[in-house]
């Protein structure tokens, strides 16, 4: 799964995508990893080899933030709860998630021709895919695509590099959360391309008051329990908030992991955050 990257692996990739077009699939309710992700896969197919392109997303994106991301610098995702006419394309990838991993719309049933993704663990069904590129030791998928557009000799635009930045920024929390050497190069590289303004406008989006008092019913409901804080946020006005509030609570001083939980829309959601060299978070939650 975790081959160089190097010519024989773009040309791997590009066999696999067919002559298109290739449908581009993320998790449900997609973060700025999985929306910058995407669209940089999509300028890698159009730029490198011609081949369009559909970016199709599930779920909700109601972050403030996450939401600004969206409309700003990566308005190509369209919104469907339902996938429709799979036929119709000539390869389906799979984004920052993978087959069986329960947080995508992609049936059980059918392998896509295309996965590429950073998270823990390497699904069972893997070795089915045609062409898999599946490295947990990342700190963000955009990472992994970048490799490719460097490889293909495509330099993002102003505002695909905004989005790949701030999904990097965001998904190893500046560098400090399981971000590797490769990370830590596309990171800086991206700052001299990237426009600053509207990075500003996604960072300081603003917020709407059913936030705050969310925010300040999540604070209420914390408790910790040695050095460890839980969250019961009982039921939510939006499916992301226990990650946001995680991300604040693993802060608490002494605190070694964080765990936030809520109900939106009868599913319960929930997120863990760990200390930087402390139990990997994301096999915590897996099991």
């Amino acid at each position: 799964m975790s081959r160089p990257i190097d010519q024989d692996r773009l040309a791997e990739l590009r066999a696999a995508a067919g002559a298109g077009p290739v449908l581009i699939l993320t998790h449900d309710n997609p973060d700025p990893d999985a929306l910058a992700s995407g669209k940089a896969f999509a300028t890698l197919l159009k730029s490198a080899w011609n081949i369009p392109s559909r970016l199709l997303y599930s779920g909700l994106v109601q972050r403030s933030e996450n939401y600004a991301m969206l409309n700003l610098l990566t308005p190509e995702w369209e919104h469907s709860n339902e996938l429709v006419e799979l036929d119709n394309y000539s390869a389906l990838a799979l984004i920052d998630t993978q087959p069986g991993a329960g947080n995508n719309r992609l049936p059980t049933t059918y392998t896509p021709q295309i996965v590429i993704d950073h998270h823990h663990p390497i699904r069972e069904t893997i070795h089915r895919v045609l062409f898999a590129d599946v490295q947990p030791e990342m700190g963000a998928t955009v990472t992994l695509v970048d490799g490719y557009l460097e490889l293909a000799g495509i330099v993002p635009d102003a505002d695909l590099a905004t989005a790949m930045f701030y999904a990097l920024k965001t998904d190893t929390r500046g560098l400090s959360r399981g971000a590797a050497s490769q990370d830590r190069d596309v990171y800086f590289k991206l700052l001299s391309l990237l426009d600053h303004n509207k990075l500003i406008q996604i960072e300081q989006a603003g917020l709407p008051k059913i936030y705050f008092q969310a925010f300040s019913q999540g604070l209420q409901a914390a408790r910790v329990y040695t050095q460890s804080v839980v969250a019961d946020l009982g039921r939510m006005h939006r499916p992301d908030l226990p990650a946001e509030m995680a991300d604040l609570l693993i802060r608490l001083e002494d605190a070694q992991a964080a765990l936030c939980l809520g109900i939106y829309d009868q599913t319960l959601h929930l997120s863990i955050r760990t200390k930087p060299l402390g139990q990997d978070a994301g096999l915590l939650v897996q099991r």
